[in-house]
């Protein structure tokens, strides 16, 4: 049986131009965006946050990494089953519970690894995917989601509103609207999808966005009175 995809009607079209180099940061021809969706949300995170972020990276990059790919084969392939998968496929324990999740006997992706920019906020992002859903009186819902993996089956989840809403306002600057936000948890033998609104999510992200405009200017006055700046943003951090 062929992983759950929408129809090829029902697929999200790409959003053409776009690239993003090996440093993360996205390009639209010869303009560079000023931050990622990501790097926007970094100072929210606290200097102790982002240095351990950093300091584990060989840890969590590759597991994210073939986690995320995992899934994206599994809706582009469409000869994919789940037997496909070797046993020894690295971080098996991540990918086989996100594949074969119960969300998948209802859903059906409509998006995977999609790049958004906005020209008005000098701001890109790419989101993981998009499903949709069956409405109880028919019809579909159009869900976005983000998906995370952690290093433990009893991880805690913590807040991705804002990193969603980011997505939803880059999409709806290109007439892309979408029902609600989801983001998957991906941990060893288990995975666990947790859905929010979308007015949650967007107020969320103009917080965040506030904030960081804030710590830029900030950042700027000091600078402009010759003060020291430690701990500068970096505006594609991941």
């Amino acid at each position: 049986m062929p992983f759950p995809t929408a129809a090829s009607h029902q697929w999200i079209p790409s959003v053409d131009g776009l690239i993003r180099d090996a440093n993360h940061r996205y390009r639209l021809g010869d303009h560079v965006f000023a931050a990622s969706v990501t790097g926007v949300l970094s100072p929210g995170k606290g200097e102790y946050a982002r240095k351990r972020i950093e300091s584990t990276r060989a840890d969590w990059e590759a597991r994210g990494n073939t986690v995320h790919r995992a899934l994206e084969l599994a809706a582009t392939c469409p000869d994919w089953h789940p037997d496909h998968w070797p046993a020894c496929w690295p971080w098996i324990e991540w990918c086989w519970p996100l594949l074969t999740h119960a969300i998948w006997e209802e859903a059906r992706l409509c998006a995977s690894e999609m790049g958004l920019y906005s020209l008005t906020l000098d701001i890109a992002g790419t989101f993981d995917g998009a499903f949709l859903m069956p409405k109880p009186g028919g019809g579909w819902r159009r869900i976005l989601f983000d998906l995370k993996t952690q290093g433990s089956s009893g991880s805690s989840c913590y807040d991705t509103r804002p990193q969603l809403g980011g997505y939803l306002t880059l999409a709806a600057e290109h007439g892309i609207h979408f029902d609600g936000a989801a983001t998957l948890w991906a941990r060893p033998g288990r995975t666990q999808v947790k859905t929010y609104d979308t007015s949650q999510c967007l107020a969320a992200w103009d917080a965040a966005l506030q904030a960081y405009r804030g710590v830029q200017a900030n950042q700027a006055r000091a600078r402009a009175a010759g003060a020291h700046v430690s701990g500068s943003l970096d505006p594609f951090a991941l």
